[in-house]
């Protein structure tokens, strides 16, 4: 039969049928690759957290101690800041972690906050007998830096000296494992709180 309409509506006609041809073909692709996503998901299976950063300290012996550069920062600490770890063991085996600013490669004495700096010292170090954390050996000029003291849980023990600034972890197969939220809040002898943590088995 001859179709006796304008070209314009003819080709008009056509021109509709292919938009929704085209239409059709894009949802039935967009739907066949849903479909495959959903199958690669399922068979990786659950997503795997991300580890968080830990310290070796299988061979920390009870009333000793080690300190590392720390493999985080806590919020609020400032990007020009360099930060150490002090992890000590107590004798009875618990495991304790600090923050504590650093000064070319050598723990600093935190007199007034880990966040804000501190005084220069060639020994910083925990004392298992006198069962107390401070500066063993002053940087000459800086003498006043042995008057800071802190008990083994961070609590500071001479006046105006503010508490250390604990980090939570849990020791995991040999590693101190730290957590999610790096600064503890419970047990809270300070105004960090204090975390205490045992071997915990994987």
């Amino acid at each position: 039969m001859t179709d006796f309409r304008p070209i314009e509506e003819r080709n008009s006609r056509w021109g509709e049928r292919a938009v929704l041809t085209a239409l059709l073909r894009d949802m039935a692709l967009a739907g066949v690759a849903a479909v495959l996503w959903v199958g690669v998901q399922a068979m990786r299976g659950p997503q795997q957290e991300p580890e968080l950063p830990s310290v070796r300290v299988s061979k920390l012996l009870p009333g000793s101690f080690i300190t590392v550069d720390a493999p985080v920062r806590p919020r609020g600490a400032p990007a020009a800041l360099k930060l150490k770890l002090l992890v000590l063991r107590q004798p009875d085996g618990l495991v304790r972690g600090y923050f504590l600013p650093a000064e070319q490669g050598r723990a600093m004495v935190p007199v007034a906050g880990s966040l804000v700096g501190g005084v220069p010292c060639d020994d910083f170090a925990p004392d298992f007998t006198a069962q107390d954390i401070g500066c063993r050996q002053a940087r000459p000029g800086f003498e006043f830096a042995l008057r800071h003291r802190w008990a083994l849980d961070g609590r500071a023990l001479t006046p105006g000296t503010p508490a250390l600034l604990a980090v939570c972890g849990h020791e995991v197969a040999g590693d101190w494992a730290l957590e999610a939220d790096l600064r503890c809040n419970s047990l809270s002898h300070s105004g960090y709180g204090i975390h205490i943590s045992r071997a915990r088995s994987k």
